[in-house]
């Protein structure tokens, strides 16, 4: 779960709320008891379905969260000045500061907390004292509760997320080291068939060249089907000895490790041909996707993750687009300035391009 999520999950609660509250003002309204409104009754409810609104957009607009936290707070501290009297109405502070702590820092959140609070007891003048303070004291304790349990929620979900992030970090990291030592003992055995094996079928081979050439009568047969043996076995070994050399690195194994996330649902696509028998490459092409999944976790906010990594002429490429909310412009960070470093040291390049409620694309180009 995200932040966004877990903004999402408390918001839908704060929407049953704010329906409870717009039923309880209405049969008050409808009573004819005492009113609580301060100003003509359509003018609350006009701020009420503002609020609303506002909380079904629930930040995810062109426009961004901080500009609709702003609205949010706004259309909350309107819905209680315009009933003050109804101090059940500031409820929606309560709403707002949760909001709050979710898209801000702690520290400004409490800083929206505050100032909601000042505006509480500014709601109330010419109140009783007593009922002032305990009214103000109420709402603030609602308040900062909601506001710590949205940054505790928050902090939750970063943690479990970073955890899941190194979990497939060392699972590909496993993979990698896996198929490091399969090719390390590969090359081990490779050396070994070549360099006692091969050096003694040579010797065979010759020993039994200069064997066909005295060999007479009927041993002369024996002796050439004796050298075409050696000569296929040298060759056998040769081209053993070159497959255990070229092998592929475990590379679809870390990749497999770090896309095995829920959130965003990740499509990964590898071509059959595609093979990695240099240990820089394979590296670079595990980083390559591990930032790409990273950054989409952390910043697309995408339900999907296309990844394809194939091959295009002489070169291994990857291609990878989400269907997240895109950016305006893209500010290079670490990750992908440490891409484009590994890519280029390969002597490869890295585009990507990237528009408001677009996605993400990216595409690496390493040469084989």
């Amino acid at each position: 779960m995200d932040h966004y999520e877990g903004m999402q999950l408390r918001l839908g609660t704060a929407l049953i709320s704010t329906a409870a509250l717009g039923v309880v003002i209405l049969v008050w309204q409808q009573s004819g008891g005492p009113t609580g409104f301060s100003v003509a009754p359509w003018l609350w409810w006009v701020a009420y379905g503002t609020f609303v609104v506002v909380l079904l957009i629930d930040g995810r607009g062109p426009w961004g969260v901080e500009p609709w936290l702003a609205a949010l707070c706004l259309s909350a501290v309107t819905i209680y000045l315009l009933a003050p009297r109804w101090s059940v109405t500031a409820i929606c502070l309560v709403t707002s500061a949760s909001a709050a702590a979710f898209v801000l820092t702690p520290r400004a959140a409490m800083v929206v907390v505050g100032a909601q609070t000042a505006v509480l007891a500014l709601g109330q003048v010419g109140e009783p004292a007593a009922t002032v303070l305990t009214t103000t004291a109420m709402y603030a304790g609602f308040q900062l509760f909601a506001a710590l349990m949205a940054i505790t929620a928050l902090r939750e979900t970063r943690t479990r997320a970073r955890l899941a992030e190194v979990n497939d970090e060392l699972r590909a990291a496993q993979a990698l080291l896996r198929g490091s030592a399969q090719a390390g003992e590969r090359l081990r055995i490779s050396r070994e068939l070549h360099d006692l094996v091969g050096h003694q079928l040579t010797a065979l081979a010759l020993e039994l060249e200069v064997a066909a050439h005295h060999a007479a009568g009927d041993a002369a047969p024996h002796v050439d089907r004796a050298r075409r043996t050696a000569k296929d076995l040298l060759t056998d070994l040769r081209s053993a000895v070159s497959q255990l050399r070229t092998t592929p690195t475990e590379v679809p194994a870390a990749v497999n490790a770090l896309t095995s996330i829920t959130k965003p649902e990740v499509h990964l696509d590898i071509d059959d041909d595609v093979e990695f028998t240099a240990p820089d490459q394979a590296h670079a092409v595990v980083r390559c996707i591990q930032e790409i999944v990273t950054n989409a976790v952390r910043h697309a906010d995408a339900d999907h993750l296309w990844i394809t990594i194939g091959r295009t002429g002489a070169e291994v490429t990857i291609n990878a687009r989400d269907d997240g909310r895109g950016a305006r412009e893209v500010r290079p960070g670490n990750g992908i300035t440490g891409m484009r470093e590994r890519v280029e040291h390969l002597g490869g390049t890295l585009t990507y391009r990237t528009a408001q409620g677009r996605g993400f694309h990216l595409e690496a180009r390493l040469p084989s």
